[in-house]
């Protein structure tokens, strides 16, 4: 009995058309990006999918509130309220297969969309953490806590107007922590929206304690707007506040202990990967497993040439910009932006040894106002390849011509003090405790 109601519901309600909206908007806002060639932006790993799929939620889940409220509204529409009021049959069994269809279409719905993320992300790495599916199913429990919250507000205020102003009352809401989050950190109570508005990449992943705070703060907000949706008096609708609150009171001291902004850092994802051949060793991190093979041969014609220096070091490690310093001097660090999920080295051959080489084997370094000198690395590079300009990107204009200069200023000094000059720079390059960005 209750599954064929179930089908009819499916059949005849709002709630499939939900479904389908939050499958056509949320497949546009992905694949948007392909327009302008930023589908890196999530395609990149699984857990930076889950991430950016909740990013669109600031779309979805005032979608999802609206058409709850509308589904809501149904019998108003129809003129069967007074009629149904005067069966014996509970309201809770009325709305049960209703609220069940809302639910069932918005997690097909969000489902769809991750599919369709996943058909980029799996052709692009190798690496399948098992974080991601905490994040896609708080994401998934948001949007029924917004289906029915608006199914229960559509029932206590069964207007026209309700829905689309639902909606964007929504939007409007989810808008806060995005544009506070553009002008520095904000509180941890911000991630009670289900959204995230802090950056992500694929050595980062959400907070245990945020997957669970949120989880219990929209169980709260699902089982109140049901409560809502089922009590038969206008006057028992204060319990649907239970719920609400206690899910508060229980999310609120595990995001606070969360760090700050939900995400930390994927050990996994940055621990080492290493040859082992006989050769000299050379490691990436795990999500770049996939890499090693292409980067092994650059990596050891690198080490050769930088034999040259005194303390010559004897390993390359891939290194991402969370790895603290300083660097051991028996290795080369070689910085993480170097590799595009799905794309591989960012050169290759020639041109990734020159890479490895930059700054003499160490990553890149901020000074006191956050600039990298990427001219002395560039040059300390080709010094040790042996050849100016090195393979690789060229510059143009005036950092060029100013590249030129301090080429010929270093070659002009005795071979001894271009060798001091070359081994300083690595030294300085070594004592670095802070990262930079950037390749080169």
């Amino acid at each position: 009995m209750i599954a064929r109601i179930l089908r009819t519901e499916l059949r005849r309600s709002s709630a499939l058309a939900a479904g389908g909206l939050v499958v056509v908007l949320g497949v546009a806002g992905l694949y948007s990006m392909a327009m302008t060639d930023q589908t890196d932006i999530w395609d990149t790993e699984w857990t930076v999918l889950a991430v950016f799929q909740r990013i669109m939620l600031a779309v979805l889940w005032p979608l999802a509130l609206g058409a709850g409220a509308w589904q809501a509204r149904r019998d108003r529409r129809t003129r069967m309220e007074e009629l149904l009021s005067t069966t014996p049959r509970p309201a809770w069994r009325r709305v049960l297969p209703t609220s069940a269809a809302m639910a069932i279409c918005l997690t097909i719905g969000y489902v769809a969309l991750l599919a369709a993320g996943a058909i980029r992300v799996a052709g692009n790495t190798d690496y399948r953490p098992a974080g991601w599916i905490p994040i896609a199913l708080v994401g998934a429990l948001s949007l029924i806590a917004a289906g029915w919250l608006g199914m229960g507000i559509g029932r206590l205020v069964p207007s026209t107007y309700t829905p689309p102003v639902l909606a964007v009352a929504g939007f409007l809401v989810l808008l806060v922590p995005v544009q506070v989050g553009k002008d520095g950190p904000i509180s941890n109570i911000s991630l009670l929206a289900p959204l995230f508005s802090g950056p992500s990449d694929e050595f980062t992943t959400v907070a245990g304690a945020v997957n669970a705070g949120q989880a219990v703060w929209f169980a709260g907000l699902a089982l109140g707007g049901l409560a809502l949706l089922m009590v038969a008096r206008r006057r028992w609708m204060a319990v649907a506040a239970v719920p609400v609150v206690a899910g508060l009171l229980i999310a609120v001291p595990l995001l606070d202990s969360a760090p700050e902004g939900g995400f930390q850092a994927d050990l996994v994802a940055a621990s080492e990967v290493c040859t082992a051949d006989s050769g000299p060793v050379v490691c990436v991190t795990k999500v770049h497993e996939d890499g090693l093979s292409a980067l092994t041969g650059p990596a050891r014609r690198a080490l050769t040439l930088l034999a040259k220096l005194p303390d010559a070091p004897t390993s390359v490690h891939e290194v991402t910009g969370s790895r603290p310093g300083p660097q051991p001097a028996a290795e080369v660090w070689f910085h993480s932006d170097n590799y595009r999920l799905g794309h591989g080295w960012e050169s290759s051959g020639d041109e990734l040894v020159v890479r490895v080489l930059a700054g003499a084997g160490t990553r890149p370094c901020p000074d006191q106002n956050g600039d990298v000198d990427y001219r002395t690395r560039a040059i300390v590079s080709a010094w040790l390849y042996g050849q100016y300009p090195a393979p690789g990107p060229k510059a143009t204009g005036e950092e060029a011509a100013a590249r030129d200069a301090a080429w010929q200023a270093l070659r002009a000094l005795p071979a001894d003090e271009q060798l001091r000059r070359v081994t300083a720079v690595r030294q300085e390059g070594l004592a670095c405790a802070s990262t930079g960005s950037g390749a080169r």
